[in-house]
């Protein structure tokens, strides 16, 4: 058997995602996002997203130290297991940022409909440029929380499953 057969896959993973996260930031992803989202939550999923893969990559690496080790020592096991609950919660918290976004976007459109002089074409001009930002900034964030939570939950189903199938 290969030795840390587990933290391979998950680092197997992680790597396809940095390299696509380099593919599309070579295309100018970032720079968009950065003029879109008026709110910059994408950016804060992003850090979110980076820092608990890299936590789930550690206590991968645990895990899998551990099974090398040959020790039967099933109070890791239960600690990992009580660990992976807060990757969980990471990964709602990406939805719940994103959806902080899309309802601070919704808001930003809506707001020029306050102000608007329908007699005047320059506040109809402010007022759909004001709901372009609006609606950009609440599509983006949205996308970036839902992906930021989909690789997070993958990441932290595949160390579950590890964990459940060590146990039986």
């Amino acid at each position: 058997m290969t030795k840390h057969i587990l933290f391979l896959k998950w680092w197997l993973f992680f790597t396809v995602i940095c390299v696509t996260s380099v593919y599309i930031a070579s295309m100018g992803a970032l720079e968009t996002l950065w003029e879109k989202d008026t709110t910059k939550l994408s950016f804060v999923l992003i850090a979110l997203f980076g820092s608990m893969s890299a936590w789930c990559g550690y206590k991968t690496w645990t895990l899998s130290k551990f099974l090398n080790s040959g020790r039967e020592d099933k109070h890791i096991f239960e600690k990992i297991d009580h660990l992976i609950e807060v990757g969980w919660f990471a990964s709602d918290l990406c939805l719940t940022i994103g959806m902080i976004g899309t309802v601070s976007g919704f808001i930003m459109m809506l707001s020029g409909f306050y102000t608007v002089d329908v007699s005047k074409v320059q506040t109809i001009q402010e007022l759909i440029k004001q709901l372009g930002a609006g609606m950009s900034t609440a599509l983006y964030t949205t996308l970036v929380g839902l992906i930021c939570s989909a690789l997070l939950k993958i990441q932290y189903f595949n160390l579950n499953q590890a964990i459940d199938r060590i146990r039986k």
